[in-house]
């Protein structure tokens, strides 16, 4: 939808229900108008039957009853020619009536487009209903006079002047309020058209609390996140090209070497080849990984286990590395944490912690391994006194190649790929993991996980 179409349609919008809302309420004007006026007639009349009841109460009271009682003139009852009056005893007998202008007795018929509003009166005499005044007021057509038509349909017009002043004044509310959304909208969909043409660097700019600013702040955040992995991707495609490009070369130069006799085929030059493929195929398999956690496509036995176990099976598995490499290994492991969680997803995990301790750690030094409770979490640590990791690269040390230190080199065999999987074994387990400086003086990694 372009702008114009969404402004025009907004002020339509909105002049269709100022006409809706002047509609109804003249509508429910004009109704209630009528009533309220038949109300007021009617209470009109009823209090004339009251009145004259009252005197006729009187006029009986003086005569004793109605045989006595004379009715010569009962104009001065109040009965003008636009009522008429049934006067009834106890009995409902007619005692007297009166004529008005339509003619005739109350019992007469009434012309087809005349108004009659009737009202009765009980005639009580010393606490004894002596008879009833029954008080008719007749009008040809409608009981509105003159004057109450003027007034109605005065009313009515001021209303629909109203309601014009009001649909011409919500066109414009809706056409200034439509220009209010549809610039912001318009800015998102040249940065996001922008966007989608390759300009990476298209953006909003927008700032503000609305929810159309949101909108902005929203795409703005949306497309810095899209050129950071964007980045990441081109970085991660450059760093398993190096990765891979160098055991690569150095197969290669060796072979070419051997085969032009410039090197003997020996096992010294064989142990290279042999070394620089294994290294190669950690590092594929270490990427495989990783990509398999990643997409979810990695299945996980998830059962309850008692986190100890798994724990020293990683321990295990190290300990020959530890000893050839004279470091120092010290273990707390608590029993009966349980958790649930696939055991040897978690073994690699811890087994990944240590491989990255020992390997970082100069030779002599001390490696620690914890495993113990803070609450309804299992807490498993491994402390080195290596180099540790920088402050401002705590957030970065889990992400794919990366090496923030000199002493974290390839030649130390590690693929950067270690420390990546375990932050994505312990998320899928519920858990977090996270690095901060260790009493030994290097770094102490620690994989938090709730208790079953």
């Amino acid at each position: 939808m372009r702008p114009r179409d969404l402004t025009f349609r907004l002020a339509i919008a909105f002049a269709f229900v100022a006409v809706a809302t002047a509609v109804i309420a003249a509508v429910v004007i004009s109704v209630t108008w009528q009533r309220q006026f038949e109300v007021y007639v009617q209470r009109g009349v009823q209090e004339r039957a009251d009145d004259v009841a009252s005197v006729l109460s009187q006029v009986y009271a003086d005569a004793g009853s109605w045989e006595t009682v004379t009715f010569v003139n009962l104009a001065h009852l109040g009965i003008t020619g636009e009522y008429r009056l049934l006067v009834l005893d106890a009995d409902g007998e007619v005692v007297a009536y009166s004529q008005g202008r339509m003619g005739g007795m109350m019992t007469d018929g009434t012309p087809p487009d005349a108004t009659q509003v009737t009202a009765r009166s009980d005639i009580v005499v010393d606490g004894e209903v002596v008879g009833e005044a029954l008080v008719v007021q007749t009008a040809m057509g409608s009981l509105l006079t003159e004057r109450d038509r003027w007034f109605q349909a005065t009313s009515l017009r001021g209303l629909a002047l109203a309601a014009a002043i009001a649909v011409v004044l919500a066109s414009l509310a809706g056409v200034l309020f439509s220009r209010g959304i549809v610039k912001p909208i318009a800015v998102v969909t040249r940065a996001a058209e922008a966007l989608r043409r390759g300009d990476r660097s298209a953006r909003t700019g927008m700032t503000g609390g609305d929810p159309i600013t949101d909108l902005g702040v929203t795409f703005d955040q949306m497309a810095d996140a899209v050129e950071a992995e964007r980045a990441f991707e081109q970085q991660l495609t450059a760093d398993v090209a190096h990765e891979l490009r160098t055991p690569l070369q150095a197969i290669q130069a060796t072979v070419e070497a051997m085969q032009d006799g410039v090197l003997p085929t020996d096992e010294e030059r064989l142990t290279l080849i042999h070394d620089e493929t294994m290294r190669l195929g950690r590092l594929t398999q270490s990427i495989l990984d990783l990509s398999r956690l990643e997409t979810g496509a990695a299945q996980f036995a998830v059962v309850p286990i008692d986190l100890a176990a798994p724990v020293a099976v990683a321990l295990e598995s190290s300990r020959a590395l530890m000893e050839s490499t004279g470091h120092v290994l010290e273990q707390v492991i608590a029993e009966g944490l349980v958790v649930r969680g696939d055991g040897d997803r978690l073994t690699q995990a811890v087994g990944n912690l240590l491989s990255n301790a020992a390997r970082y750690t100069p030779e002599g030094g001390t490696v620690r391994l914890r495993l113990l409770s803070d609450g309804a979490e299992a807490v498993i640590e491994v402390a080195d006194s290596g180099p540790g990791v920088a402050e401002e690269d705590r957030e970065r040390v889990f992400t794919r190649f990366w090496r923030g230190d000199p002493a974290r080199t390839r030649m130390s065999g590690g693929v950067g790929i270690g420390l990546a999987v375990v932050r994505e074994i312990v998320e899928r387990h519920g858990g977090k993991v996270g690095v901060h400086p260790s009493d030994l003086g290097g770094a102490a990694f620690v994989i938090r996980l709730p208790l079953a």
